[in-house]
């Protein structure tokens, strides 16, 4: 359908009767919201156009994601909502420097398949695959594998992205950095931008909530975990690595929790110590404790459950050994 409500010239997906759009004004939390009409782009054009018209109106954005969160950060309160869902095809695959580029509505799992099958690797996993690549980075997942291989974060190498004024910005890692808490950079069209970020200490722990901000920290780090707040992302480079394609995947029941988490720490201590020993086996790539609540929730439908009071989900990679 053809939008001509504020002037856009190029042909666009959109519905504005709620009865059709219902799925996409609520999330997994079941939180509900409203809004007056979504839309489909199916390019960087068409997205730099809407956004554009949508600025000068100042009608209120949503960029939504597969709606699988559990925040409720896509659901809208008024105002349209963008889909990026059209926007999922395969750019470049290099396979010998181990990138890929993508459009943001590409499903998690469908990439990680698609690169399996090359004998690459993506390791960020969030606990549900079937979200959208884009809404990984845009909310910093991480996930079962994070232990070993980190949030999605470290495997963002590029990005463009359309900001709330239409301009675009290309962003690669490495090339633009703060001054001490100081950004100075142009979009696309040339545009400059100077503005300064909160002087705040980051968490060493895991942490999710805000904008991540460090001295001399990379634009591009600004941007992810920023929950579509700074611009819609267009388009995605992220690093590949080489496929282990022999896992150990198993859960460990104990007794009691301090034996387990005995057995946390040790895995932790070891996976952790970068040792290239021979005699050390263990390289968890991932830890999960299970307590006994959690235990007897799962049992009805998983009757083989034994009657130990907790458990420890564990994975990791299988390497030969080597032989003399």
């Amino acid at each position: 359908m053809l939008y001509k409500e504020y002037g856009l010239r190029i042909k666009m997906i959109i519905k504005k009767n709620p009865d059709e759009f219902q799925n996409y004004l609520s999330d997994a939390s079941n939180y509900q919201g409203t809004a007056e009409a979504v839309y489909w782009p199916q390019s960087e054009e068409e997205i730099i156009e809407l956004v554009t018209r949508c600025n000068a109106e100042k009608l209120r954005m949503t960029v939504s994601g597969n709606g699988t969160g559990l925040t409720g950060a896509r659901v809208p309160e008024g105002g349209v909502v963008i889909s990026t869902e059209k926007i999922n095809k395969v750019i470049e695959l290099n396979e010998s420097e181990k990138y890929l580029r993508v459009g943001p509505g590409m499903i998690l799992k469908d990439l990680q398949d698609y690169v399996e099958e090359k004998i690459l690797f993506y390791p960020p996993d969030p606990t549900e695959r079937n979200c959208f690549i884009g809404a990984t980075v845009a909310t910093n997942s991480s996930g079962a594998r994070s232990f070993k291989y980190g949030p999605t974060r470290d495997y963002v190498i590029g990005m463009r992205g359309v900001l709330p004024t239409g301009q675009t910005i290309s962003m690669e890692r490495g090339k633009i950095f703060a001054s001490a808490y100081n950004f100075s950079f142009s979009t696309d069209q040339g545009t400059k931008y100077n503005f300064s970020i909160p002087q705040f200490k980051m968490p060493k722990v895991k942490n999710a909530a805000g904008y991540y901000c460090r001295a001399n920290m990379d634009l591009i780090d600004l941007f992810i975990g920023s929950e579509g707040t700074l611009g819609i992302i267009t388009e995605l480079k992220l690093k590949l690595l080489a496929l282990e394609e022999k896992i150990l995947s198993c859960v460990v029941f104990f007794k009691s929790e301090e034996d387990a988490f005995n057995f946390i720490d040790e895995a932790r201590t070891i996976t952790k110590s970068d040792s290239s020993s021979e005699e050390i086996k263990i390289s968890a790539r991932g830890l999960e404790f299970f307590n006994k609540l959690t235990l007897n929730f799962l049992r009805p439908d998983y009757p083989a459950i034994s009657e130990n009071k907790c458990s420890v989900w564990f994975e990791q990679e299988l390497r030969p050994t080597k032989r003399n």
